[in-house]
């Protein structure tokens, strides 16, 4: 497993999860993907003109070409491997800064624009998605095999409000058998946005295969 004495290769990272406190990066894979949130942003919060919506889906597009000639299969990407640093190199959830780490009990920290509004306040369903980061990352980390994700119970307290840092906590309650049983809460200073109960459930051999193998790439 990687850890602070063997450090990680950004261009190969693999599938083993450290699981420690994040740390920032300037390279350029991270420099790509922070470009890629800053336009997610962007178009959110624009009203753009059809000439400058035009031209501007072009240029997106060629981007795409470029990234298409570097396609790899999943066991091989960096985006949503690159453990060590806020957001894990992946634009689809918020940035989730990691703080404290222990074998049962994790912190971090996130902070939402309008890419992920819901109108004036946080989309209810970035919410699990947050939790399911954090949470999901403390249940397969300390060694325990590999689980997946089997129920998000959730709770909205009050509404989480844009621009503004969220903390996030996850503990560790108990294992039973192949469950693992977990719950967490978002606050905002001292008021609590939302807590949360969950299930991971540790995944049988034939359970841990590409199930999307022989679909891949068949959009394109």
């Amino acid at each position: 497993m990687t850890g602070p004495t063997q450090p990680l290769d950004i261009w190969n990272p693999g599938w083993q999860d450290p699981f420690l406190p994040t740390v920032d990066s300037d390279d350029e894979y991270a420099d790509l993907v922070e470009a890629l949130r800053e336009v997610q942003e962007a178009v959110t919060r624009s009203r753009p003109t059809p000439i400058a919506a035009g031209e501007a889906a072009a240029a997106l597009r060629a981007v795409a070409r470029r990234m298409r000639a570097f396609e790899v299969d999943e066991d091989a990407q960096i985006a949503g491997k690159r453990w060590e640093i806020p957001g894990k190199g992946h634009a689809l959830a918020p940035v989730l800064h990691i703080d404290t780490v222990t074998d049962t009990t994790a912190t971090g920290r996130v902070t939402v624009g309008r890419f992920h509004s819901g109108r004036y306040a946080m989309n209810g369903g970035v919410t699990p998605l947050i939790f399911d980061e954090l949470l999901a990352r403390l249940a397969n980390s300390a060694g325990r095999p590999w689980g997946r994700t089997a129920y998000l119970n959730v709770n909205f307290r009050a509404p989480a409000p844009l621009h503004t840092e969220l903390t996030v906590t996850a503990e560790l309650l108990r294992q039973e058998g192949r469950k693992r049983f977990l719950r967490g809460a978002m606050h905002h200073g001292d008021v609590l946005v939302a807590d949360i109960d969950g299930l991971w459930v540790e995944l049988k051999p034939e359970q841990t295969h590409n199930i999307s193998k022989d679909v891949e790439g068949r959009e394109r």
